[in-house]
């Protein structure tokens, strides 16, 4: 299990390294985006809002296991951000509103592993279990007004800066000593015979003119007034523009997700089966002030698995479950708090007698940096025991995302 752990934390750190490119460094990372966790009952919420994502994201299932060796760890990819070739840009995040590119764009690979022992009393103990889910969205919501506005100004700082130096080369093509030098260069490339190379005195032009074009751009910028179209206060200004820029976005949101998980009995790879398997559906619609409001369906299959670990409840054989779940998110104005509430209702729909149960948990999300989320769960968990003994659920979870950066066009 440490091997693991080490191994996700240097695939994580490693891509922090190669993801510091050229870009505008976006705060996307607005909730988890891990169905693999999910999948093992070790996600802070069940019912997550559709959202954009980073390049990779990496979630720390409750950090008080982390001593007993019982922590769950999730590690979520969008290949369409780490792996495209196309133009990836603030505007395909902020345009690109049909259903094709949304998925696209929000599509993500999910990773989860959960160790138990002879304690745990939420998956069957001294076992690993593993998972595999994927997640999409179809809507995610518009940008509303505010972020539009931002991302304008920024675009239009940006325009700034390319036509600052669009005349700046203008200038210094035409200058004399440049156009002598370039008509020099041509003279002596037409003397060329067919398929001969270039001779020393036509390499050494060439060095000077690149040499004398940097020199004079470099004295012009210098030269230049220090008012709006000034390279460095325009990069400044667009620092500033973009400190705390994050996506806030209104309207008709729909998620799809899915996947499965692998039981390693007696922590033996050889000694495996199918724990579950499931997909659902999140619906929801993103107000401007008053919050978000979420409903979940979803279809579990859980094939001949000791699922739920209770006393009353051993079935021999395949089951099935259907979950229905609401949730109400709320960040208020201008805040790093995000508080939800959620509820599930749970139905045995084959290969049980076992009676509906039900889960209720609050969530309180504060993000410390960009893209960097603590969230606290407290609440009651769909296992019969806990619901009958009353106990409350309670766990400190951290989501990270890197690669946020996005060009400006």
């Amino acid at each position: 299990m440490k091997n693991r752990i080490l191994m996700l934390i240097s695939l994580f750190f490693a891509y922090f390294c190669y993801a510091q490119e050229e870009g505008a460094n976006v705060d996307l990372l607005k909730a988890p985006a891990s169905p693999a966790s999910n999948l093992l009952g070790i996600a802070t919420s069940e019912i997550n809002k559709p959202t954009d994502v980073t390049d990779l994201m990496l979630n720390l299932q409750d950090i008080t296991s982390v001593f007993k060796n019982q922590a769950g760890y999730a590690l979520d990819l969008a290949p369409y951000w780490l792996f495209g070739k196309s133009t990836k840009s603030l505007d395909n995040i902020i345009k690109d509103n049909k259903p094709s590119d949304v998925l696209k764009q929000t599509f993500v690979l999910s990773f989860a592993v959960k160790n138990t022992d002879s304690t745990s009393n939420k998956l069957p103990v001294n076992s690993v279990f593993t998972s595999i889910g994927f997640k999409f969205s179809l809507f995610r919501g518009n940008v509303d007004e505010k972020t539009l506005g931002k991302y304008e100004s920024i675009k239009k700082l940006h325009r700034r800066i390319i036509n600052g130096s669009k005349s700046s080369v203008e200038i210094v093509e035409a200058d004399l000593e440049v156009m002598r030098i370039t008509d020099q260069i041509e003279t002596l490339i037409g003397k060329l015979k067919e398929g001969e190379e270039e001779t020393l005195e036509i390499k050494e032009l060439k060095v000077k003119l690149d040499s004398l074009k940097k020199k004079k751009i470099a004295e012009l910028e210098k030269d230049k007034p220090s008012d709006v179209n000034n390279l460095s206060n325009n990069v400044a200004a667009i620092k500033e523009v973009l400190q705390g820029f994050s996506m806030t976005r209104t309207g008709f949101l729909w998620d799809f997700a899915g996947g499965t998980s692998v039981q390693f009995r007696d922590k033996q790879f050889d000694n495996s089966r199918i724990y579950n398997a499931g997909i659902w559906t999140i619906l929801g619609y993103a107000f401007q002030k008053s919050g978000t409001p979420l409903f979940l369906m979803r279809y579990m299959y859980n094939p001949k698995n000791e699922w739920v670990t209770t006393e009353d409840f051993n079935p021999q054989g395949n089951f099935s479950t259907f979950d229905a779940g609401v949730k109400y998110e709320y960040t208020p104005k201008d805040s790093k708090f995000t508080g939800s509430f959620e509820g599930l209702y749970r139905s045995f729909i084959s290969g049980s007698d076992l009676k509906p149960t039900w889960k209720c948990v609050l969530n309180l999300n504060y993000e410390i940096f960009p893209n960097q989320h603590l969230t606290l769960s407290l609440g009651k968990d769909f296992d019969n025991n806990i619901i009958k003994k009353g106990n409350v659920i309670a766990g400190l979870s951290f989501l990270s995302g890197i690669g946020s950066k996005r060009k400006i066009q």
